[in-house]
């Protein structure tokens, strides 16, 4: 009997599956640097032939600009591309993204340094400053060797400058897209700039930093899910070096935005490392995880940016209503629809059914723009025309939706996004810009924002959706945000909306607050909310213009919002109390 035991464990033993742990995986090796222009080729032939470990030779590689994304993944499946030891340096003229990703699922890409031949801002020291006879402030600006140069009357002047302190290399407080309202030659290789604000805080040997020009992504994920991009460093960047559209589930590990080197003929290292966002999620579902990753260096615009897309509500009679499809908000049959305006209306339902249209007459196209309801100037919404794209939405519910009402599908802002461990601020914008539900926000450090370190909530005016619920902020650490102004726009924790109470059920909680400069949480809008056990040091620092003392939490336009356990140590004179309703 013990030895028919011994031999049938034998032969499970033997016929049982090898695991996937377990099996070798063969990895094929490509790239020369001396021939960089055949690496894309290389890897995607490696790929056609069946490779699944593609590892990319160690080496820096000059890529050629060549108009279209160097390694074009279509349709990629259960790949990883190792690129560790690899420095990958794009062109910004003519190129394409690095890596582009579409409709591809399990994919990985690690390891590589991802940088690109030009800087995309300008940037240059103070010489002097003083006060202009017309009463506006005045400040010579020679930008530095090897960066930019404008031409003094170039459409792309900068519009707005940012002030970053020239011993620190952070940002000022107080100082954000300040624009110049005169602009004059002051001698060879230098600006006279006047602005028409009082007291603006640029000092002699700052830096004064504005954008220049873009440059195209270093990972672009569309329509795609599943995929990690691992332990990868990226450099003189534009908007969004990772940039994700109508993707899922997709995982950002260890990933690293860093200060480039200096470019060639200059003396002074760069203090800008993205020219806008650090990463930028639209449409994704479920929404996408950040895990240890650092944003080091001055940022332009927000570090991470998660959100869905607004289309307008052109026309509503019971059941029915008709949108502007001028924006993809992922409208879907049997998928929820979330509705809402500045006026107090917010609703969800499900879909029924879409019927899409164009407008066929001149007739057709004013009767709908008669009724539109008039967005923002700055955020102008076109006239429908013939051909203009609409669709009639038959919902589960009359719910007597007003027209300029905006909607969106709430599943598709980045609903169930983590944001975990991660390392980020010194931006000029939010930390983190977040507009999806069931979201966690673990364990970061937001440090140096210019306006809010966590922003929750949706902004009509940019179209971008939505309003938030379920949403975790957990033992945080926010320290020194806020450095650009006053109001809930700077906190360090900013809860908001556009006139509704839609967001709900958002918790803050445990979280460690520090010498943040305009207040530490401003929730508005919301209800059946928690603030609890958060501990804030020294809250507001600055007195901005126009200022009144107030609380370390404010509450305004809210309903069922429990606060509970916090406490403040160390508090300024800007700080009355702890809240505020």
């Amino acid at each position: 009997m013990k030895s028919y035991s011994l031999v049938m464990l034998l032969l499970m033993l033997f016929f049982a599956p090898v695991s996937a742990s377990a099996q070798e995986v063969h990895a094929v090796h490509v790239g020369n640097s001396s021939d960089a222009a055949a690496l894309g080729k290389q890897v995607q032939k490696a790929y056609q032939n069946g490779a699944r470990m593609i590892m990319i030779n160690p080496g820096i590689y000059q890529l050629p600009a060549i108009g279209r994304p160097t390694f074009d993944l279509d349709g990629w499946k259960n790949v990883t591309i190792s690129a560790y030891h690899v420095t990958l340096i794009m062109r910004v003229k003519n190129a394409g993204t690095c890596f582009e990703l579409a409709h591809c699922r399990n994919v990985s890409i690690e390891g590589p340094v991802i940088s690109q031949t030009q800087v995309t801002f300008y940037q240059g020291r103070v010489l002097s400053t003083g006060k202009d006879p017309t009463g506006g402030y005045y400040c010579v600006w020679r930008p530095d060797a090897g960066y930019p140069f404008p031409a003094i009357n170039a459409k792309n002047f900068p519009r707005g400058f940012d002030v970053v302190n020239g011993r620190t290399r952070h940002l000022r407080v107080g100082s954000g897209d300040i624009g110049a309202a005169t602009v004059a030659a002051a001698g060879p290789r230098a600006f006279r700039l006047t602005f028409r604000i009082p007291h603006p805080e640029f000092k002699v040997g700052d830096y004064l930093v504005a954008r220049y020009g873009n440059a195209f992504q270093k990972v672009r994920l569309d329509n795609s899910r599943h995929c990690t991009l691992k332990d990868i460093t990226m450099m003189r960047n534009g908007f969004a070096p990772i940039f994700e559209n109508a993707g899922g589930a997709n995982r950002i590990i260890d990933c690293r935005w860093v200060l480039g080197p200096k470019p060639p003929g200059a003396s002074a290292a760069p203090v800008v490392t993205n020219q806008a966002d650090g990463f930028h999620c639209v449409n994704a579902y479920p929404g996408p995880e950040l895990e240890d990753c650092v944003m080091h260096g001055v940022f332009l615009d927000d570090c991470i940016a998660i959100h869905g897309e607004y289309q307008m509500v052109v026309r509503a009679t019971g059941h029915t209503i008709t949108v502007k499809d001028n924006r993809s908000a992922y409208l879907r049959i049997g998928q929820p629809i979330q509705i809402s305006n500045r006026h107090g209306f917010f609703a969800t339902t499900k879909i029924l059914a879409i019927h899409r249209f164009r407008i066929t007459s001149a007739a057709q196209a004013h009767s709908y723009n008669a009724v539109a309801a008039k967005p923002r100037a700055y955020q102008k919404n076109k006239p429908l025309v013939i051909g203009s794209a609409l669709s009639l939405i038959t919902l589960a519910r009359n719910l007597g939706v007003p027209v300029g009402s905006y909607v969106t599908n709430p599943m598709r802002c980045g609903s169930g996004y983590k944001i975990l461990d991660c390392r980020i601020g010194d931006t000029r914008s939010r930390g983190m810009l977040l507009k999806g539900s069931d979201g966690l926000v673990l364990g970061n450090v937001v440090r140096g924002c210019g306006m809010a370190g966590i922003s929750i909530g949706p902004e009509a005016w940019w179209r971008e959706a939505g309003y938030c619920h379920h949403v975790m902020v957990e033992n945080n650490k926010l320290i020194r945000d806020g450095k650009g102004g006053v109001g809930g726009y700077f906190t360090a924790v900013y809860v908001h909306g556009d006139g509704a109470i839609g967001n709900a059920d958002i918790t803050i909680r445990n979280n460690r607050f520090v010498s943040n400069y305009a207040g530490d949480i401003f929730m508005q809008w919301a209800k059946h909310c928690s603030i609890d056990s958060n501990a804030m040091t020294g809250p507001r620092q600055s007195a901005f213009p126009g200022e009144k003392p107030h609380a370390s939490i404010v509450i305004r336009n809210s309903r069922a919002v429990a606060i509970n356990g916090n406490h403040v140590t160390n508090p300024s004179r800007y700080a009355q109390k702890l809240i505020q309703r």
